[in-house]
């Protein structure tokens, strides 16, 4: 073997490891390339199928046939260049690429047993068993829709040795095959030990868990389908599995109440969707997002956007659009499966799912977290945009941009607040110019205050990137200009935003303005206008290090002004201020006793927001007596409440911590996991409070998983934190890293089951 031979040998190993899949499949694309420029007919094979399964893992089963093609007519043609182990691996390819075909309905069937018969005869020629041979012809039948040949196949592949009983997709086509025809109590008879942890195969059983979803449902056995759901949810995201698996969780979230959750999981997948060209996954996983839009519509949620359907800028796609949409994208394939196959099971397979009830209520998560509402049908033009503009105000960023989708193209009228509105959600260098240009619109409509106020926006953005020296003369010109008119609102945004841009050079200057920005909104009447002012004037007064009870003067004003605005966010950072100047000045028991004096006060209409505000109140008061397990019902409230605009991350761990401390391991682990990452990188960047919780917060996740027996989950948590810990040489969490390590090993081997032979 030559020297550039073995660089090749090395570069597909080093390719092959690369995690992107995109970059991968270019890295296995040069190696192919360069195997066989050099002749190297051997590392050619071994390259190209490693490319074929990247193909796969990126959606483009297709690209994968030419691959197969070229590596099988090289081998009929210099049959010496392969050795044992590559011909076997190559019929055991062979195998799959047959399967894969007949999930194309542009092949015909006929080529398809061409193909079969040609593997078969391989397989004898070189007197090998035809276990693999055929489970790949019932597998061809089955998706043929002939239940004859499949049930005769079936009982071959049996006969020829049948499952391998460490290998987990063999128990998971036993498991598929009678929850296919409708047997939940055959097919929890025969998963029940898996789902309990009793049986453990080669490869984590996730296409079992997810296909026992709604059998588990219809048997009423609700605490092991939301065991399995949990773990499947988890387990999915840590491999690569075909679409057709995710669909089933939506599928399952559809039809048993979790119609957030349906949500969240389409999120994940749906990015992808479009370049999935596997018909047969495409088929499945469009049928379950029709099931969860049919449900969406049904529960009154159809004018709910989809906003991460991914599609382009200017269309808007809500639950009801996207019903109709996957459906038919579904019944399409289905009919050109029927018309190769000469059947009609394909659709009828299709229709009945999408006409399928509900099967219970089955609740998989501890909350339900809407990540948007809907957007009532008939709003005018301006209805839109003005709701679009308050959402946005609000820091609820995904629901502008749904209403700025619903609006498109608006009329003339509009097009200038519409673009400003844009560049204001534009988080990009181009947000300058955006705004500049929307300036230009309100100018060329002689809209003077909209220009002004426009380009009080272009001088806050040039403070925020270093060019204060072209800010200051721009705010201050269209200060003077704003405070002369006699709107108070417009008087207190102008000077707001000169106090923003003075603040990076004049901080008396700054709390002048925001003085008078104070005096213009009080006399405005608009809650808004005064939250946003004063919470800037809370700021100040605890970098100056003001008296306390300053603090909770100003801090009160902007509790009850965000509490009358309906914004969640600053009525958080409300109760944070008034929390610590509380601290400060020693008077944190009576504030207490406030809070929960208001909460008992509280009448039926009370305002949710009201309820949520100073339930997050009494909440930190109970962390702070370390009664978290008391605390997660207002926890709850509160990330409900605060999801379309996006949930800090210590609201999810202390919800995390909560459960935990309530015995409700699964749901400390959903919780802790949702921003567990992004904490550790606040903290690589120093901007934790208290640096220790990214640590915390995966020790948390560690001991969930001890407990519940999820050796996996507490291992890839463990070498998170063994990795944290040689990056900043903490000694103390290296020893922790390696004695929980050897815990959840000794755990794993005192908890492994007889293995069968």
């Amino acid at each position: 073997m030559c020297h550039h031979e073995l660089q090749l040998w090395a570069a597909l190993e080093a390719a092959q490891a690369v995690e992107d899949f995109e970059i991968r499949q270019a890295r296995l694309e040069d190696v192919v390339d360069s195997a066989e420029a050099g002749g190297f007919a051997r590392l050619a094979f071994t390259a190209r199928h490693a490319l074929a399964n990247a193909y796969c893992v990126g959606r483009q089963w297709d690209r994968a046939f030419p691959l197969f093609s070229r590596c099988l007519s090289e081998h009929d043609a210099r049959r010496l260049e392969l050795g044992p182990e590559e011909e076997a691996e190559l019929r055991s390819w062979y195998c799959w690429v047959v399967q894969s075909m007949a999930e194309f309905p542009a092949i015909g069937l006929p080529r398809i047993y061409a193909a079969l018969d040609d593997v078969e005869q391989r397989y004898r020629a070189a007197g090998q068993n035809l276990r693999e041979v055929y489970a790949t012809r019932r597998s061809v039948a089955h998706i043929a829709a002939d239940w004859e040949q499949e049930q005769h196949y079936f009982r071959q592949w049996n006969a020829a040795g049948g499952p391998d009983p460490k290998r987990m997709w063999d128990f998971a086509l036993q498991v598929d095959r009678l929850t296919d025809r409708g047997d939940d109590a055959a097919a929890y008879e025969l998963a029940a030990p898996v789902l309990a942890g009793a049986r453990s195969f080669d490869e984590p059983p996730v296409p079992v868990q997810i296909d026992m979803l709604l059998p588990l449902a219809r048997l009423g056995r609700d605490a092991e389908a939301r065991r399995a759901f949990r773990l499947a949810r988890r387990g999915i995201t840590r491999d690569v599995y075909r679409y057709e698996y995710s669909g089933k969780l939506i599928e399952f979230c559809a039809l048993t109440g979790n119609l957030d959750a349906g949500l969240e999981t389409l999120s994940m997948m749906m990015w992808g969707f479009a370049t999935l060209n596997r018909p047969t996954g495409k088929m499945d996983f469009a049928a379950a997002v029709a099931v969860l839009m049919r449900q969406m519509v049904d529960a009154g949620r159809g004018d709910e956007p989809v906003g991460w359907a991914k599609q382009d800028e200017d269309e808007y796609v809500d639950a009801a659009q996207l019903l109709e949409r996957m459906r038919g994208i579904a019944l399409d394939l289905a009919a050109r499966f029927d018309a190769r196959n000469g059947t009609t099971d394909q659709g009828d397979r299709v229709r009945t799912r999408l006409a399928a009830p509900p099967v219970a209520q089955v609740r998989v998560g501890a909350a339900s977290y809407r990540f948007t509402d809907g957007i009532p049908a008939g709003l005018t033009a301006e209805e839109l945009l003005a709701r679009a503009e308050w959402h946005r105000d609000r820091g609820q960023r995904t629901a502008a941009r749904d209403h700025l989708r619903a609006l498109g193209r608006p009329p003339a009228h509009l097009a200038a607040r519409r673009a400003h509105l844009l560049a204001l959600l534009n988080d990009g260098p181009d947000a300058g110019s955006d705004l500049h240009e929307a300036a230009g619109l309100y100018q060329a409509e002689d809209d003077v205050v909209g220009m002004a106020l426009c380009l009080c926006d272009v001088a806050m953005w040039m403070a925020d990137n270093e060019k204060l020296d072209d800010a200051v003369p721009l705010v201050t010109g269209m200060r003077d200009v704003l405070i002369k008119l006699p709107d108070p609102k417009t008087a207190a945004l102008a000077e707001f935003a000169f106090a923003n841009v003075m603040a990076g050079s004049d901080l008396e200057e700054t709390d002048r303005a925001l003085a008078r920005a104070a005096e213009h909104a009080a006399e405005s009447g608009d809650p808004y206008v005064v939250a946003l002012v004063v919470r800037h004037q809370v700021h100040r007064a605890v970098r100056q290090e003001s008296p306390p009870e300053q603090v909770m003067a100003l801090a009160t004003t902007m509790r009850d002004a965000a509490l009358d605005a309906e914004w969640p966010a600053q009525v958080v950072r409300a109760f944070s201020y008034l929390e610590s100047a509380h601290s400060e000045a020693g008077t944190t028991a009576a504030y207490r006793r406030e809070i929960d004096e208001r909460i008992a006060r509280f009448v039926s209409d009370t305002p949710h927001l009201v309820r949520v505000g100073f339930g997050y109140a009494q909440a930190r008061g109970l962390i702070g007596d370390d009664r978290e397990a008391e605390a997660v019902p207002a926890l709850e409230r509160l990330i409900a409440a605060e999801r379309p605009g996006g949930v800090p991350t210590m609201h999810w761990h202390w919800l995390a911590q909560g459960y935990f401390a309530a015995g409700r391991l699964e749901d400390a682990v959903d919780a802790a996991e949702v921003d567990a990452d992004y904490l550790d990188e606040l903290r690589e960047r120093g901007s934790l409070e208290t640096p220790s919780t990214a640590d915390v917060n995966r020790k948390l996740l560690v001991e969930c998983y001890l407990r519940l027996n999820d050796v996996e989950g507490a291992l890839e948590h463990l070498e998170i934190l063994s990795r944290n810990a040689h990056k900043r040489d903490d000694a103390q969490l290296q020893n922790y890293v390696r004695t929980q390590t050897d815990q959840v090993r000794a755990v794993a081997v005192a908890a492994r089951p007889p293995q069968p032979f």
